[in-house]
């Protein structure tokens, strides 16, 4: 099976997007103070919608989604679809913004710019092994993003988010393929784990729960879909 990557650039918003937003979502867009900020939102609704109407049939704005947070049911979590048959995650850093589908299981993906991470994190994020290992690369700071973005896809996956501390999630050095060495509490938890090719500064990780070996990931870019798709 195939796990879909959708990736977009922040100039590619358009004012119609927000045609397909639910009032949960516009209300959520209303609340980031920066204009950036907004647009990212915007734009990781408008490629998810766009993306998971396609697959099911449906216009864009009827994309049941739903995003109650499953420890407060407040309208801030992940979005999901009614049912187990898709799972959906979305990241956004600097001028990019990434949709990950899968049919595999639930999913996670974290995109950063590679300079947007504060190594001053190092302690909060990563546990005694990895800080040691950091300590041996030839860059620190793109190793620390590594690190982070391999920790956040899988916490995404999992359904934690940041509720759940990143150096209780344990994954290999920089240096060597990305996988998933230990999650504490959870010696059973099974998570596949990719990075994705770097874009113009920016690193990403992809991971899926519930099996070994991430299937084939189809990366493409949603720019024909948000400039000439319609509501209709």
């Amino acid at each position: 099976m195939t796990c879909e990557v959708w990736w977009a650039e922040l100039g590619e918003v358009r004012p119609w997007h927000e045609e397909l937003l639910d009032p949960v979502e516009r209300l959520r867009k209303g609340k980031y103070r920066a204009p950036a900020d907004r647009d990212r939102f915007m734009l990781g609704c408008a490629i998810t919608r766009i993306m998971l109407g396609r697959r099911l049939g449906v216009p864009a704005a009827g994309v049941p989604l739903r995003r109650d947070c499953p420890a407060c049911a407040r309208p801030h979590g992940k979005p999901r679809l009614p049912g187990d048959e898709l799972h959906v995650s979305v990241s956004h850093s600097g001028r990019w913004v990434a949709v990950a589908i899968s049919g595999v299981g639930p999913v996670g993906i974290d995109v950063e710019r590679v300079a947007e991470r504060s190594t001053a994190l190092v302690e909060a994020a990563l546990a005694d092994v990895e800080a040691e290992a950091l300590g041996r690369t030839a860059d620190p700071v793109a190793g620390f993003i590594a690190y982070w973005t391999r920790k956040e896809a899988v916490l995404k996956a999992t359904g934690d988010g940041l509720r759940v501390p990143m150096s209780h999630v344990i994954v290999s050095p920089p240096d060597q393929p990305a996988r998933l060495l230990g999650f504490r509490g959870r010696p059973l938890l099974r998570v596949a784990l990719t990075d994705l090719p770097q874009r113009d500064g920016h690193a990403a990780a992809l991971a899926i729960l519930g099996v070994r070996e991430v299937p084939r990931v189809a990366a493409g870019s949603a720019a024909p879909y948000l400039a000439g798709v319609t509501t209709a």
